[in-house]
């Protein structure tokens, strides 16, 4: 390797002569070379990067190739033809990501329908928020919580019970959470609390919480180390807060 080949090979890449796999497969075998040769940022704005993206590697190392032609004052055309191609292939994915959504907001809705009669606001803008990686588990059985209850040696209140005999639990990447399964003791300041979920009122994790013998759901806000009051009960949880909050993701 030589800068003439070097050149070469990145006049070839700037004006649009490589494919993904022939420049891919051009770095492999001269990588090492290209260490010695290049500057440390030269190299690194040249080296393709491992991405998902067909076309984002060379589209990358495009413009590392270009920085490196204008230093040496070597002439050349830029082709857009790297550019082009990795937005046609970003607009498939999201094109495909907004079908995969559909389909299962359409599912969530099928499958769902006492949910969308009992928390119609709730359910509503839940759909309308799913992302294809969220989680809807399906009812949960008076056995479960009861189990849960004992494992917990806590009793949970009314309208919590109501919600997971609708759904075991909902985990939402925007930031609610609310499962069976994943409730735990939790004592702050001297006081016991069950932790109900996570909902990102004013910061990532923070919890939603049970006290016992009372419908009030609470929430620790752990940025500023504070138990506070959120609402009156599940239903306002659901209805209220959480459909607003949905709503405005």
């Amino acid at each position: 390797m030589n800068k003439e080949s070097l050149t070469e090979k990145l006049l070839d890449l700037a004006e649009g002569r490589e494919t993904p796999e022939t420049w891919q497969n051009w770095w492999d075998e001269h990588e090492t070379e290209l260490e010695a040769l290049l500057s440390r940022g030269e190299f690194l704005k040249l080296k393709p990067c491992r991405h998902g993206f067909q076309w984002v590697p060379v589209f990358g190392s495009q413009k590392g190739a270009i920085a490196i032609l204008e230093k040496s004052g070597t002439a050349f055309e830029a082709s857009n033809l790297y550019q082009e191609r990795y937005l046609a292939e970003l607009d498939a994915f999201c094109k495909e990501q907004e079908r995969v959504q559909r389909e299962k907001q359409a599912k969530f809705k099928a499958d769902n329908p006492e949910m969308f009669r009992r928390y119609p606001k709730f359910s509503k803008a839940l759909a309308k928020a799913l992302d294809p990686t969220d989680e809807i588990q399906p009812a949960a059985t008076e056995e479960q919580i009861a189990g849960r209850e004992r494992t917990l040696d806590f009793t949970l209140p009314s309208q919590v019970r109501e919600f997971f005999l609708l759904t075991a639990g909902i985990n939402v990447s925007t930031g609610v959470i609310l499962t069976l399964s994943g409730m735990f003791d939790l004592t702050i300041y001297g006081e016991r609390y069950c932790v109900l979920g996570e909902f990102w009122k004013e910061a990532d994790g923070d919890q939603l919480l049970l006290r016992p013998g009372e419908e009030t759901i609470w929430y620790y806000a752990h940025e500023q180390d504070k138990v506070k009051r959120l609402c009156d009960d599940m239903t306002e949880l659901l209805e209220k807060k959480l459909a607003r909050y949905l709503n405005e993701q």
